[in-house]
C-alpha cells in the first residue's frame, strides 16, 4: 500500500530502464514490512543537478546512483563518506541530519558476497585485477581490513599481502600508493600489470577481477592468462553479465573454487538498505526477485 507516509527511494541513471535494483529493493522492502517504494529515476546527465534537488524537495529517504553519474553526483552533495572521498565515486545517497551524503557500498557487497560463499579474507593474500572505480573501492576496504563504514558490518580482517594488477603500470602504482595510506595489510601492497599475473599474482590465495573484461557484450575476454591459475586459487569475478564469464569458466576447468558477481549486486544493495533503514534485508528474497526479473 502506498499512502501519505510512504518513504521514497530510487536509482538515478541514464539509461536506467534495465536496472535490476527496483525489483530487488522492492522485494526486500515488502519482506521487511517497511512502508517505502523504490523507483527508477531516468536522469539525463544535463539534468543531474535538478534531479538531486528534486530528491531533496520531495523528501526522498535516499537513492542509489549508477552509470554515468557516480562521479558527477558528488558536486551536488553536502558530504562524502571516507570511502567515497578515496574512490571519487558514489553509489548510495543518504541523510545525516539535514545533509545529503554520498557513499559507496560496492566493496561491502564484494566482501559480504565472498563471506556468504564461505571465503574469509583474514590471513589471505589477494590479487586485485583492475584500477577503476570498483577496484579503488575494493582496494580501500582490503587495505584497511574493514568495510564497517560502508554498510558491511563490523568484522575486520588483515591481509598479509595485496597485489594490484592493471592495464597501466602508472595507474596501478598510483592506486597502490593511495591504498597504502592507512593500510593494515601485513607485508606489502604492490603493483604490476595484468600480464604480470604469473610472477606477481599467482602466489595469491584469492583473485578478484574488478575489470570489465568479459562483460556483456564483449564476453570472450579474460583479464589474465588462465594457464597460471591453480586449484588452490579462489577466483571471484564481480562481473555479473554474463553470469559465468570466461575467467570463471576457465577457473572451474582448473579446479578452482569460484564466486559469481551477482552476489555483489545483491549485497551492495543490502548494504544500501542497512544505510537507509538501519536493519538487515532478506537477501534470499532479493536473489529470488532477480530470478523473477529474468536473471539466471
Amino acid at each position: 500500500m502506498i499512502d501519505g507516509t510512504t518513504k521514497l527511494l530510487g536509482v538515478l541513471g541514464w539509461p536506467v530502464e534495465h536496472s535490476m535494483s527496483p525489483v530487488m529493493h522492492n522485494a526486500a522492502i515488502d519482506a521487511a514490512g517497511v512502508n517505502a517504494c523504490y523507483v527508477p529515476v531516468p536522469c539525463p546527465p544535463e539534468s543531474l543537478g535538478d534531479v538531486v534537488a528534486g530528491l531533496r524537495g520531495m523528501g526522498f529517504l535516499g537513492a542509489n546512483v549508477t552509470i554515468p553519474h557516480k562521479q558527477a553526483v558528488i558536486e551536488h552533495l553536502d558530504g562524502l563518506s571516507e570511502e567515497s572521498r578515496f574512490t571519487g565515486s558514489v553509489n548510495t545517497l543518504y541523510w545525516e541530519g539535514d545533509r545529503l551524503m554520498g557513499t559507496s557500498t560496492d566493496a561491502a557487497g564484494a566482501v559480504l558476497n565472498l563471506r556468504e560463499a564461505g571465503i574469509e579474507l583474514d590471513g589471505k593474500k589477494v590479487a586485485l585485477l583492475g584500477t577503476g572505480g570498483a577496484a579503488r573501492a575494493l582496494a580501500f576496504v582490503l587495505a584497511r581490513g574493514s568495510c564497517a563504514g560502508t554498510g558491511g558490518g563490523g568484522k575486520t580482517f588483515t591481509l598479509p599481502e595485496l597485489t594490484i594488477l592493471g592495464r597501466d603500470q602508472a595507474k596501478a602504482e598510483r592506486l597502490t600508493q593511495d591504498a597504502a595510506t592507512g593500510s593494515t595489510a601485513g607485508e606489502a601492497i604492490r603493483a604490476g600489470l595484468l600480464s604480470d599475473f604469473a610472477s606477481l599474482g599467482s602466489g595469491a590465495d584469492i583473485v578478484i577481477n574488478c575489470t570489465s573484461v568479459g562483460m556483456t557484450p564483449d564476453v570472450d575476454g579474460c583479464p589474465i592468462d588462465p594457464a597460471f591459475l591453480e586449484p588452490r586459487h579462489v577466483v571471484y569475478d564481480i562481473v555479473y553479465r554474463p553470469r559465468e564469464t570466461v575467467l570463471l569458466r576457465e577457473a572451474k576447468a582448473k579446479g578452482c573454487p569460484t564466486v559469481e558477481g551477482i552476489g555483489m549486486l545483491v549485497h551492495q544493495g543490502a548494504a544500501s538498505f542497512r544505510t537507509w533503514f538501519g536493519r538487515n534485508p532478506d537477501t534470499g528474497v532479493m536473489f529470488s526477485a532477480l530470478g523473477t526479473f529474468g536473471y539466471r
